[in-house]
Formats: structure tokens, sequence, C-alpha cells
């Protein structure tokens, strides 16, 4: 065959919730809620552009049930621009749309050779595109945990075909994901096919074992809050005639995500804070284009400003806001200002904390402690709270009682403190611990 052109996408989780964005009165919010809906259009965009012969989607094209009918025709509309151009599509469904009701009713476009978009989950689906010598390999979600190993059921090759294989998977022990489908790269490599798209991990990579096939996580084609930052697309796979690959990233976001985070222990005054972060602005913006900015602003170290920062937060968060808009003449948006120093010690409690550093470990007791006494025993306790996982139960009891008398919009994705969240409750934690430091340490407010 001669070449041939791919583009895997994976998770658009179009018309996905916005991520408390909305809770800031200045926040871009329609921007951002219009972001997943941008990227899909870009991606069909590009895949006519780059002339790709079939466009795959690995997965969470939708986020779950959707209000209404208008989240699913709009991707029938996008299918229908790439059918009529002679592209073929396949979509399996991950954990986030696999018990989409709607989908069932919804009709969609049959392919330029009158097979079906959407692959089955009752089975392993293959569609033969005889014309491009392409067997595409795939399987939907049945239900939003599938934990069984989806890929051991995936047949062997077709000899003189180029094996695309479409699988929804965390594969095995990456940390932080839940382990749906799992299986490592060695079990796909083992079957002998051309190309793996994965989807369901939202950050590019590949996982393939030396001399393999691919094995190619696209990641989500639009970040969705702050820890989904870096540019977001799909990849280009392109084939030659040996069935062999070469593959280039192709950004399709719409809002990209950074986070500044910044060591204070060297400044002195809050100018020199100001003065960094316009400076990290203007690198950024030389890497953005045109698409919007949401930034977040992390302070750690040991500093002198920390009581001043504490003690002055929203007016500090004000000033990194107007920073924004002026520097980045309209195009970046401060998403959130997070205090995380800790107070300079004093010149005596760094004497101590170094002489017990260099002291002999023989005569070092297990009572001894390098620190002021109380306060150490304070941070000890929150992090053994944090470590020991007693967090969760300590803040259910502690907050849901005060969460339940807020008014219904500050519930579900709206809450304001989402106790489900791991990450979450311990920057709440932190957050307190800082403000407790501050008071401890600072005196009078």
């Amino acid at each position: 065959m001669s070449h041939r052109r791919i583009l895997h996408a994976a998770d658009i989780h179009l018309d996905s919730p916005l991520q408390k964005l909305d809770a800031y009165e200045d926040a871009p919010v329609d921007e951002i809620r219009e972001a997943s809906r941008r990227a899909l259009q870009n991606m069909t965009r590009v895949a006519i552009e780059e002339q790709v012969d079939l466009v795959v989607i690995a997965g969470d094209l939708y986020d779950g049930d959707w209000p209404d009918q208008n989240t699913g025709l709009f991707f029938v509309a996008q299918a229908t621009r790439l059918i009529r151009e002679g592209i073929h599509v396949a979509v399996i469904r991950g954990n986030h749309d696999a018990a989409n009701k709607m989908t069932s009713n919804l009709p969609l476009p049959k392919n330029p050779d009158g097979s079906e978009i959407l692959l089955s989950e009752k089975k392993v689906d293959q569609r033969i595109l005889e014309d491009l010598g392409i067997a595409i390999h795939g399987r939907s979600y049945a239900k939003r945990a599938e934990t069984g190993d989806m890929a051991g059921e995936y047949p062997q090759p077709i000899g003189g075909m180029f094996n695309l294989a479409l699988l929804h998977t965390g594969l095995s022990g990456l940390e932080g994901h839940d382990p749906y489908a799992p299986c490592s790269p060695q079990q796909l490599a083992d079957k002998g096919y051309d190309y793996w798209a994965l989807g369901h991990i939202h950050q590019r990579g590949e996982h393939q074992i030396d001399g393999a096939a691919p094995v190619v996580f696209s990641g989500n084609v639009q970040g969705r809050h702050i820890r989904e930052s870096g540019p977001k697309g799909c990849i280009l796979v392109d084939i030659d005639d040996r069935n062999q690959t070469t593959r280039r990233f192709v950004p399709l976001d719409v809002v990209r995500f950074e986070s500044f985070e910044a060591d204070a222990s060297d400044w002195s005054h809050t100018d020199e804070l100001m003065d960094a972060y316009e400076d990290w602005l203007s690198e950024q913006l030389t890497q953005v284009d045109d698409r919007l900015l949401v930034t977040r602003v992390v302070l750690s170290g040991e500093s002198s400003l920390h009581h001043q920062w504490m003690r002055e937060q929203a007016n500090l968060e004000a000033g990194l806001r107007a920073a924004s808009v002026t520097h980045g003449h309209g195009q970046v948006w401060l998403e959130r200002l997070k205090v995380r120093t800790t107070a300079e010690r004093s010149k005596a409690s760094a004497e101590r904390s170094q002489a017990f550093a260099e002291r002999p470990q023989s005569t070092v007791s297990s009572t001894d402690s390098p620190s002021d006494g109380p306060i150490q025993s304070i941070l000890a306790v929150v992090e053994q709270l944090k470590t020991e996982g007693g967090d969760l139960d300590w803040m259910d009891e502690e907050i849901s009682p005060l969460l339940k008398k807020l008014p219904v919009e500050f519930s579900g994705d709206q809450s304001l403190v989402r106790l489900d969240d791991q990450n979450e409750r311990h920057e709440w934690i932190d957050a307190a611990t800082a403000e407790l430091m501050a008071r401890l340490q600072g005196g009078e407010r």
C-alpha cells in the first residue's frame, strides 16, 4: 500500500462541565464552556487539511449523560463533515460515555463504506478498510467500570493489513488512575498489532516495548482544569508501504492551563513576585499563540513575606489578576493564587536546627527535636492526618454539616469543597495550616 494517514484522538469529553471556573465573577466562562466544542472543530479541520484517511477516537467522546440532544448533534455535525470528505471514522466508548443512554437513540452517519462509526460493546469489533489496507480492532465499554482484561479478548492480527487497535485503558500500575481494562505494554506487544491507539490517560505519552508496535496515549484534546496543563491535541500517524509509522503531535486546544510555581525564599518585596510573574507570562504568551491562557500562581519556600502575604492574600491575588489582564492584553486570566510559603525562622531557630543536624547520630535521642516544639508538633499532626488517610473522615465529620446548609447551587460539581477529591482536601488542609501558622507566628492580624 502507498502512504496512509490516521488521526488518533481520545478523551474529548464534549461539553464537559466547568471545573468551578464560573465561581469567579470575572472568569471567561463562555470561552471556557465552548472549549471542548472548538477543540473538536479543530480536530475536524486538521483531519481535512492534513488529508487523513481515518479518524479514531479512543473513548470518552462524551463526558456523561447530556442535558439535551445538542451535545450529540454537535458531534454528528463534525462526523458528517469528515465522512463527506471521504474520511472514515471509528469510535469506542470509554468509562465516561459507556452509560450514555441518549447515544443509543441518536442516529449517527454511516462511514463512506457503509459501516457504523461506533464499535460494539458486546465483543471486539472489526472494521476492514480494504482500499486502505487497514484493519481496525476495538471494543466499547458496556459499563462505566470495566475492570476486566479486555485486551486479552482482542483477536490475532489480519495478515497483510495494517492492524490498528483501539482500547480505553489505564494500563497497569499508572499512578493516580483508575485500573480500567488493566493490561501491560508487554501484553499489547504480544498481540502483534501495528499500532495501539489508547485513551483514558489525559497525559500524552508512549509506553511500548522496544522493537514492538507503538502503544500511544494521545491525551485529551482540551485541558479541563489547572492540573491538565500544557498543550493538548491529537496524534497524526503516517504509515508507509511497509506498515511502519511516524508520529507527530498536533495541538487542538483553545484554552491552555499553566502554573507559575515560584520559590519565594530570596524575595524581600512583593514587587519581585510581580516582576517574576510578568516575565513568566511573557514567555508563556510566545507559546500559546492566540489561545486563552489560564494561570495559577503557587508560592512556596521559607519567606520573610509570609505573614504579610497571608494577611493580604486577597489584595495580592487582585494585584496578580490585574497584572494578568494588563500584561496579557486580555489573553490571560488568573484562576487562583496559592500561598504555600512558611514563615522565615529566626536566626536562633536556624542555628538550633543546624546544630541538631550536625550532631553525631549516636547522641540523638528519639525525643530530641530541632524545632521550636509546638509549631513543629502541629505540622507533624497535619502531615500525619494526610499521609495516614484520616483526612476524609475528619473533614466529612467537620465540614459536611456546614455544606448542607448552603444553597443548592453550591452542591455537586459546584461544591465549595469536593471531599471525594484527595488533592482538593489536601489543598484545603494546607491553606488552613498556613493561616494557622501565620496567626501563631505573626501576632495580631
